[in-house]
């Protein structure tokens, strides 16, 4: 047990030296007894024992003193540590000092002068061994009220876990019963048709409907694509496994694969990152970043534009950037972007759909890949979307 401080008070020097003897030889060395003349001084001391991490289990004060009577005093150390005996001891005390002392100091009690000296240290060991009970009965409330509030956390964190996966099974089930039936109602209706006219069709025709059945497979073998790596990613199944590439080469390779939809609508894909720039992250998974960011900017971006990806150095980091001139994103549906509770998609310029999971696979991979992603945007003005990744060491 650390050393417990008994403070004592009384403005005649004679009665703070008997008290400190007796109570020397009646407590054992855990105690330490300190002695003020006035009121203030012991007010002072006080503070600097709480500041000093001491336990003040009593105080004895007398009642008349010059400046600060002994009530009053009582009253500013309850104030500080209401756990604390304090004990009057005097011989001129005032009913309505001591009534003072009980009502705003809850005074353990009043002992006159001259006191009996069994009667003063058996009166302080018993005010030592209430404030003791009291501490620890304090202390457990105090780790009861700290377990609850963790306990209250807990709860907060699995209820909004339980939410995300609510919305997570809502956002799936979304997805396939809505998003991927369309495409392959289309697929279904025009191989149908097909089968049963391809007779009737002229060359011209075959063309058409066999670019509408590509652009539909296409479109869903990207929508599976997403899916399946979402779920992956939602069932811990998915492995990160960081390395060094060359963001400009993973950069021409997404471009090759999207150049044919970009052409489509007439859109430039300008790679404007340098040869040699070296990231750290996962291969596969900053593919799939890169992959659905241009992929939106195509999707959302008017005939003849361009679509720009890039990136910059930020201390031990690579800044990158897709941008485009198109439609672009409200304030207020900024805020709905890359999170699982709110669905927010809109159809393309060429009225192509989507489901917005794109945007939270981006998140979550480039999270996973230690960085951060973000969006600018104003309506009829284009979008900017920035996500950070590791520069790879030399």
């Amino acid at each position: 047990m650390s050393q417990q401080v008994i403070l004592c008070v009384d403005d005649e020097i004679i009665v703070l030296e008997a008290l400190k003897e007796q109570l020397r030889k009646a407590l054992d060395d855990n105690y330490i007894i300190e002695i003020a003349e006035s009121g203030d001084e012991a007010i002072e001391i006080f503070n600097e024992l709480v500041e000093e991490g001491m336990e003040i289990p009593v105080v004895i004060a007398d009642f008349i003193m010059p400046v600060m009577k002994g009530d009053q005093l009582l009253e500013e150390i309850h104030k500080i540590s209401p756990i604390t005996k304090k004990i009057m001891l005097t011989g001129q005390a005032s009913i309505e000092g001591v009534s003072h002392a009980i009502n705003y100091a809850d005074l353990y009690r009043y002992i006159p002068k001259p006191w009996e000296k069994e009667d003063l240290v058996l009166t302080i060991k018993e005010a030592i061994k209430s404030y003791s009970q009291e501490n620890i009965i304090l202390k457990q409330n105090q780790e009861l009220t700290e377990l609850n509030k963790n306990l209250e956390q807990k709860v907060v964190e699995r209820t909004k876990q339980l939410e995300e996966l609510n919305a997570s099974k809502d956002k799936f089930f979304s997805i396939i019963a809505h998003d991927l039936r369309n495409p392959y109602n289309t697929l279904l209706g025009f191989t149908e048709l097909i089968r049963d006219n391809i007779e009737n069709f002229s060359q011209d025709q075959l063309k058409e409907y066999i670019s509408i059945l590509f652009e539909s497979s296409r479109n869903s073998y990207s929508l599976l694509k997403n899916l399946l790596e979402w779920s992956r990613s939602q069932t811990g199944t998915l492995k990160v496994i960081p390395e060094k590439f060359d963001l400009h080469k993973l950069g021409i390779e997404v471009l090759n694969l999207l150049e044919a939809h970009a052409l489509k609508k007439d859109i430039e894909i300008i790679n404007e990152i340098s040869e040699g720039t070296f990231v750290f992250a996962d291969y596969n998974l900053i593919n799939t970043v890169i992959r659905n960011l241009i992929s939106n900017a195509i999707k959302y971006s008017s005939k003849g534009s361009q679509v720009v990806f890039n990136c910059k150095k930020k201390d031990s980091f690579i800044e990158c950037s897709v941008s485009d001139s198109g439609v672009g994103i409200s304030e207020q549906n900024i805020k709905k972007l890359f999170r699982i509770d709110q669905n927010y998609s809109t159809s393309g310029t060429d009225n192509e759909s989507g489901t917005g999971l794109g945007l939270l696979l981006c998140k979550e991979f480039v999270e996973k890949s230690n960085g951060k992603i973000w969006v600018e945007s104003e309506l009829d003005k284009g979008s900017q979307f920035y996500f950070t990744l590791p520069l790879a060491e030399d």
